[in-house]
């Protein structure tokens, strides 16, 4: 397995663009969530917020008293539902409110400034004048209502100072709310949770996913980018990256598809799922059907068992995705994870 890159807590990687860490390590986050601190004037946009890591407020008060010269944040964006990303939204909220009202309106004295970093009433202040808005691509059956998410849209531009747009491309597959943002300026795209620095990245519905990777690819033209995203380095060769992405999940789909092929390990009840095939015509070859552990069994062997239940369900998202294209079909079974699955002769695919 790949060894993890070691990432600072802060960078800064443009003129436009810091990254800090959300403090959240794990084989799952990676380094841990990047967040974003994104603008070139005053005013910032924070692009992610984290698991909610209680460090984390202090490192985005750090960065933009001493990094930043004091910079404000006027708006947070989140790339989509999942906890790593959206989990620090409430004590982000919390800090930015005692924050900008203690810019808006400073204390007279020292004492003044004592009593008023432990004061409750102006940490919990819902100051709506000096909040910044937070938005996000909707996701209804995910999102925390209180949190009162303003919603963003495909291909809606995001101004943050005279000289720094995003864009914000929908980009579900990984989940069906998320985004990426194109930063217009810099020529470079924050892809979250889509392409990662480091490995692969996990998702929901292959078929979004690889349109998704398809649509990214076109979003500097003919122009290399660089990508930055939501765990691990900066990518600097961003459509290189994303092809690569591309090519792996074919690649996985024909091994899948060799696998059903094959003539070995076929499926344990000893019967075709092919002798009910329209017409009486058998479009699969007997015996050739196989689960989808069958199937881990073989394209994973190298890997260790305890990792078969995750790359079980990895390759369930390409049947069901093969299913779609028309390849392969499945056995009726109460549980998926029981269903035989077996190849469609491409000649046949059409009856």
């Amino acid at each position: 397995m790949e060894s993890l890159e070691r990432l600072p807590n802060i960078v800064r990687l443009s003129e436009r663009v810091v990254r800090v860490l959300g403090l959240n390590p794990s084989k799952f986050t990676l380094q841990g969530t990047n967040t974003y601190l994104i603008g070139k004037g005053q005013r910032k946009v924070l692009l992610d917020t984290g698991e909610g890591v209680p460090e984390y407020t202090s490192l985005l008060q750090s960065v933009l008293e001493k990094e930043l010269a004091g910079s404000i944040i006027s708006s947070v964006i989140c790339s989509h539902w999942h906890h790593d990303h959206v989990g620090g939204v409430p004590d982000v909220m919390k800090f930015l409110a005692s924050r900008n009202i203690h810019l808006n309106d400073p204390p007279a004295s020292a004492a003044d400034a004592e009593s008023s970093t432990h004061s409750v009433g102006l940490v919990d202040l819902d100051a709506s004048s000096v909040m910044p808005k937070v938005f996000k691509y909707p996701s209804p059956e995910h999102d925390d209502p209180e949190t009162r998410f303003l919603e963003i849209a495909d291909r809606q531009e995001i101004i943050v100072d005279d000289e720094t747009t995003l864009v914000t491309l929908h980009t579900p597959g990984h989940t069906t709310d998320h985004c990426s943002f194109y930063l217009k300026e810099e020529n470079t795209l924050f892809t979250a949770d889509c392409v990662l620095g480091q490995g692969t990245a996990v998702f929901e519905d292959l078929s979004s996913y690889m349109k998704s990777l398809e649509r990214q690819l076109t979003i500097g033209g003919n122009q290399p980018f660089k990508i930055y995203p939501g765990h691990g380095p900066v990518i600097e060769d961003g459509p290189a990256k994303i092809r690569e992405y591309i090519a792996h999940r074919l690649d996985r789909e024909k091994q899948i598809l060799s696998v059903l092929t094959s003539s070995g390990g076929g499926s344990s009840n000893g019967s075709s799922i092919a002798d009910s095939s329209i017409s009486g015509v058998s479009s699969v070859k007997p015996n050739t059907g196989k689960t989808a552990m069958q199937i881990v069994a073989v394209v994973y062997e190298a890997y260790p068992p305890s990792l078969h239940p995750a790359a079980e369900h990895q390759v369930l998202l390409h049947l069901k995705k093969l299913e779609q294209d028309g390849k392969v079909r499945r056995g009726a079974a109460e549980e998926i994870s029981d269903a035989v699955w077996e190849p469609i002769q491409q000649a046949q695919a059409s009856l």
